[in-house]
């Protein structure tokens, strides 16, 4: 699997065990990897776990100011960047800046899939019509076949409130395109972070570690993975 950082705060690189100030001084960030014509992916990968590579980010406004001072297609970098990758990734997972910007439409562009998560809070919902205008007009311009779902996090199915929130976006998205999966509020998640780690490595039987299992099989499900899967074990088995 590959990940991709393009939040220049670096929060999933320094997750992941990335030294952040090592990787502005060395400029081998996936931001950097966007403005070079000639640069190969491959030269900006970090290997962070056992099959997980990183293309990591951190805070480098001056590579920020570059990409959005760049011209034409300047949304489809990220995209053509990682077209060799695919040979060599199941998946690629992209995290985007919470800001609309340049980095957030290439991750856009490149995406299959868009997974909008929605914490459960009084202004979780604050930005999301000016996000999902821009998402539809990345789909009507350069995927067409991209999938569009939202996802509830930080989730108390026993407080009113985040029943409510949850009601909402269900409104909003209608059930078909809102994941079934809800990633609850609990301990394990701040306690991992704080270790530089995910909640699945740490605490392997938390409700927090289950949801996530629950969602990459509808992630999974919905990509057609899990059909194709299935289908590569029963033939092994008729062998």
């Amino acid at each position: 699997m590959l990940a991709v950082d393009l939040d220049f705060q670096g929060n999933l690189s320094d997750s992941m065990g990335c030294d952040l100030r090592e990787l502005v001084n060395s400029r081998r960030t996936v931001h950097r990897l966007m403005l070079e014509p000639t640069a190969d992916y491959s030269q900006y990968i970090e290997q962070v776990r056992p099959r997980l590579d990183l293309l990591p980010a951190a805070l480098d406004m001056d590579a920020g100011t570059l990409l959005e001072a760049l011209g034409v297609f300047r949304e489809l970098r990220l995209k053509n960047k990682l077209q060799p990758a695919q040979k060599h990734y199941d998946y690629c997972v992209v995290d985007t800046p919470p800001a609309i910007n340049t980095p957030t439409l290439n991750g856009l562009v490149a995406a299959d899939l868009v997974i909008i998560p929605i914490e459960t809070s009084r202004f979780a919902l604050v930005g999301l019509t000016q996000l999902l205008a821009t998402v539809h007009e990345v789909r009507q311009a350069h995927a067409p076949g991209q999938h569009v779902m939202a996802l509830s996090t930080i989730h108390s199915a026993r407080q009113v409130f985040d029943r409510e929130v949850r009601a909402q976006v269900v409104d909003i998205f209608t059930e078909e395109f809102v994941f079934e999966s809800v990633i609850p509020r609990h301990v394990a998640v701040g306690e991992a972070t704080a270790d530089r780690k995910a909640v699945v490595e740490v605490s392997t039987t938390s409700p927090a570690t289950m949801a996530f299992h629950q969602l990459v099989k509808e992630i999974r499900e919905l990509l057609g993975d899990e059909q194709e899967e299935s289908a590569r074990k029963s033939a092994r088995v008729a062998k």
